[in-house]
């Protein structure tokens, strides 16, 4: 019964949509400024995130080898190191390239080096994990193999870094869930407000008869529709503000790491619209049934 009428209750909420436009103009821009409000926080989120493991990537462990290596020794070391669980990549380097950057680091300071006569930089690993939380556990295996002079991961940096990032996000996940339950609560009661500008409509066809689910579908369908062009408005606007923004900030800083990916941000405007048309449905349903007489 209720998918045979669904046509009809089509009808009434656009023929509602026109009969107090007004009133849904000005619940539309408001749910469209609270979704961008929620979807302003969930791009900085978004980004902070990708900063945050961009930072813990860049933790490594270096393994200074014996000068007395020999090139059989290294093949194997690096063979155990890539055997190691949780390894992401191993690169080896020389003396020679230690050298190197370090000449490089020090650029116009260079010609200190000229009065060392032989290299004394070790020869050495850089070893990425693939969880930053394992370096330490993975660094203690590393220092049991032969051949291996040092392993250096500035445990204390690493230390702080792994504490700093967790507490940061779990703040920004409280801040969001926060966000998104004042959210809803705003929408709902904003959708309260164009339901009760109706209640004598509502409560004179309960008294004449109607069914509660007669009277709650073109409210619910009108809710619907609320929500969800309000939320693809405000998808609309956030995703062309959010890259005019990022362009601006690559001219800046060019080296910030920035989500710039259609996919990567998809689920943000999916989330958007799926608050947007539920919270229309939902309050819609709730504010309805406060005036019915069942």
């Amino acid at each position: 019964m209720i998918f045979e009428n669904m046509g009809f209750y089509f009808r009434e909420a656009l023929l509602s949509f026109r009969r107090s436009a007004l009133m849904s103009i000005a619940a539309i821009l408001s749910i469209t400024t609270i979704l961008l409000i929620v979807g302003v926080f969930l791009l900085i989120s978004v980004n902070l995130n990708l900063f945050l493991e961009n930072l813990e990537s860049q933790l490594e462990i270096i393994v200074y080898l014996e000068d007395s290596i020999s090139k059989a020794e290294l093949d194997t070391l690096k063979n155990n190191f890539n055997s190691i669980n949780g390894i992401k990549e191993v690169k080896f380097i020389s003396k020679e390239e230690a050298y190197q950057r370090l000449s490089k680091d020090l650029g116009e300071q260079k010609d200190i080096l000229s009065a060392i006569e032989k290299n004394p930089l070790p020869a050495s690993f850089e070893v990425q994990v693939k969880d930053p939380k394992t370096i330490e556990q993975i660094a203690n295996q590393i220092t049991k193999f032969i051949k291996v002079e040092e392993v250096e991961y500035g445990r204390e940096t690493a230390e702080k870094l792994l504490n700093f990032t967790y507490i940061f996000r779990r703040a920004g996940m409280l801040i969001l869930a926060l966000l998104v339950f004042a959210s809803i609560l705003i929408i709902s009661n904003i959708i309260k407000i164009t339901v009760y500008a109706r209640r004598n409509e509502i409560e004179i066809m309960s008294l004449v008869g109607a069914t509660s689910w007669f009277v709650k579908w073109p409210f619910i369908i009108e809710g619907f529709l609320q929500g969800f062009i309000s939320s693809v408005l405000s998808t609309i606007i956030l995703y062309n503000f959010y890259f005019f923004a990022i362009s601006k900030l690559h001219q800046a800083i060019p080296f910030l790491p920035l989500v710039v990916d259609n996919v990567d941000l998809l689920p943000i405007g999916i989330a958007i619209v799926l608050l947007g048309s539920l919270v229309g449905i939902l309050g819609s349903m709730f504010s309805v049934g406060k005036y019915l007489n069942v």
